[in-house]
């Protein structure tokens, strides 16, 4: 697999609540569960910033205005299972950032 560049410290650990998560999980219970689970202080600003991005390269649905779910592609992501071809999508998607964001 080749690499994905534009992920950041907080990334996986978002990705891996959300796969361990039974149903969609509130964005505040997310940063909550992260920065008492995982090696990682993670501000606020920082954790809904790098939300936005890993919605926009469709690693994490976001269902209504504040749940999230990981998607089939976040999975395989954790699991090392995509191809050159993603690989390329998503760090695209991840350097280029959210339309919106500025």
């Amino acid at each position: 697999m080749r690499p994905v560049f534009g992920m950041k410290d907080a990334d996986k650990p978002i990705l891996r609540v959300l796969r361990r998560a039974e149903f969609p999980k509130r964005s505040s219970t997310i940063l909550w569960v992260m920065n008492r689970e995982y090696d990682i202080e993670v501000a606020e600003s920082t954790f809904y910033r790098r939300l936005k991005y890993l919605v926009h390269a469709e690693l994490v649905e976001k269902i209504d205005e504040s749940y999230y779910d990981i998607t089939d592609l976040g999975e395989r992501f954790l699991d090392e299972d995509i191809s050159d071809s993603e690989a390329a999508e998503l760090s695209q998607r991840l350097q280029e950032g959210p339309p919106d964001d500025s």
